[in-house]
């Protein structure tokens, strides 16, 4: 199949970036620990009155900062941008299969280099850190493999959208600034959605910004 092929090259291109990618795993690390810390202090002494506990946290702060490499930090406009500018985006139009697939393709052969060599890097780390919170029951697993896939996709379509937005203005860097920071600022990165204070608490629940990264409710942490 012509997109499972496209999903092949993109993998193996990325490939050759494995040691240089290193240090960002490292700096993703870092800034995952001290999140936990920053949690950790704030619910010091706060733990009987608060529906979340330090362990629950760390583990959420985890998922996260392991989610975030195949769901947030992708490709800027999944770099249709690119190709417009240069003109190559006509060539693409005109192959015969469809153009959105053939994007999202190969932004897929990223996202699973990502997974194998940037998600599961810092999880181990951060997990060894704070200890390996592993769901027991097998429902869990295939309900957990079930949204990440959706959360994946999910991402996918709002940077897609970005993308395209270059066929029509000279620059998507704002609108890919103002995604990025819809997501990491109301899609659950460091606070959980019901914390969020007033109006924003009550409908950033029903955003699709909020369903690219883990969902925590009281003592769990699921995706």
């Amino acid at each position: 199949m012509v997109y499972w092929r496209i999903v092949r090259s993109s993998y193996r291109r990325n490939l050759q970036y494995r040691l240089s990618h290193l240090v960002n795993n490292l700096a993703s690390a870092i800034f995952g620990l001290v999140y936990i810390a920053i949690w950790a202090g704030v619910l010091a002494g706060k733990e009987a009155s608060s529906p979340y506990d330090i362990r629950t946290m760390a583990a959420y702060i985890s998922l996260c900062q392991c989610v975030l490499w195949v769901s947030v930090f992708l490709s800027p406009g999944l770099g249709i941008q690119t190709g417009v500018r240069s003109g190559a985006v006509s060539l693409d139009l005109i192959r015969p299969i469809n153009y959105m697939l053939y994007v999202l393709s190969h932004e897929l052969g990223r996202i699973a280099y990502n997974a194998c060599f940037r998600s599961v890097p810092i999880g181990l780390v951060l997990g060894i850190a704070v200890g390996f919170r592993l769901p027991t029951h097998p429902a869990v697993w295939l309900w957990t493999a079930l949204s990440l896939c959706l959360a994946v996709y999910l991402g996918l379509l709002l940077f897609y959208l970005v993308g395209i937005t270059s066929f029509w203005t000279t620059e998507i860097r704002w609108a890919h600034y103002i995604l990025m920071s819809l997501v990491l600022g109301i899609g659950r990165q460091m606070i959980p959605v019901d914390l969020l204070p007033g109006v924003l608490g009550e409908i950033a629940p029903y955003l699709p910004f909020t369903g690219v990264l883990p969902a925590v409710r009281a003592g769990t942490a699921r995706v």
